[in-house]
């Protein structure tokens, strides 16, 4: 059963004039895990990588029930993009994975996609039942 859909987009632009900033580092430390920042920061431009986790970020916040979003950060989750298999939305946060858990969500759906200056995330919580 699905518990929640979000979706989001972010304009690359946006967050590009953000990385370009003095206080990028800031940025960068306050809102993605060391993963993303080090799997972005490889990259030629990486202002699309941060931004589809921008809209990953904000589209799994979206799909959380009302009474897990108190339990969710910005650095809570992070977006996985190892190569070699689908990306993934990975549960960082000790707290949020276990009140998931609890709740029955056992699967996250995530789609992103790019287009220009514009990128686009949707994630989708599924309940597979309580675990006992």
């Amino acid at each position: 059963m699905i518990v929640g859909i979000g979706i989001d987009i972010c304009n690359t632009r946006r967050i590009e004039k953000v990385l370009q900033k003095p206080y990028s580092q800031n940025f960068k430390k306050k809102v993605f895990s060391d993963n993303e920042i080090e799997y972005c920061d490889k990259m030629k431009n990486n202002a699309p990588h941060f931004a589809v986790r921008w809209a990953v970020k904000e589209a799994f916040y979206k799909a959380l029930p009302d009474d897990l979003q108190n339990f969710s950060s910005w650095k809570s989750i992070e977006f996985i993009n190892d190569g070699e298999k689908k990306p993934f939305v990975n549960i960082c946060d000790k707290t949020l994975s276990s009140k998931m858990r609890d709740a029955g969500i056992s699967r996250i759906h995530c789609s992103v996609s790019h287009e220009s200056d514009i990128c686009a995330a949707q994630v989708i919580l599924e309940n597979c039942g309580k675990q006992e």
